[in-house]
């Protein structure tokens, strides 16, 4: 079951979260100027800059460390050094991802937004507690193993 969790569930539930980054970044590249948007400020430049280079980072970040979790050739060939601060970093991430889909959704009325949260919520909770697993697992392997007397 534990293997299933980890090379199995957390990847599809990465593919899953670039996927649905994907689609709604096209939903909004492709509709037309909202009511919203004629009664704010555009955003600065370097603030639009900004967000997308964390989106890229993340949906790089998601997709390596769906790749590193689903593929047994892929992750015998990465160093596990490389490994474990990837899937860290990849699971830091996460936590603040599920961190923030919850204060946003405590903030609102109950609604379907807090459907989308708690199932976001969740799924983040799986991929840093496998993270976690994984580069624990990697950071005992790499522990010297001390001498028998």
């Amino acid at each position: 079951m534990k293997r299933l969790l980890i090379y199995g569930v957390a990847p599809v539930l990465l593919c899953l979260q670039v996927a649905y980054l994907g689609f709604f970044g096209l939903l909004f590249a492709l509709s037309g100027p909202g009511t919203a948007e004629i009664d704010h400020t555009d955003p600065s430049p370097v603030a639009h800059a900004l967000f997308n280079g964390l989106l890229l980072a993340f949906v790089l970040l998601a997709a390596g460390g769906a790749v590193l979790l689903g593929s047994a050739a892929v992750r015998a060939r990465v160093p596990g050094g490389v490994r474990a601060v990837w899937l860290a970093a990849l699971g830091v991430t996460e936590v603040v991802v599920a961190v923030s889909f919850a204060t946003t959704a405590l903030r609102e009325s109950l609604g379907p937004d807090s459907l989308v949260a708690v199932v976001a919520v969740t799924a983040c909770a799986v991929i840093a507690l496998v993270c976690a697993g994984e580069v624990r697992g990697t950071l005992r392997a790499a522990r010297p193993v001390p001498p028998l007397a």
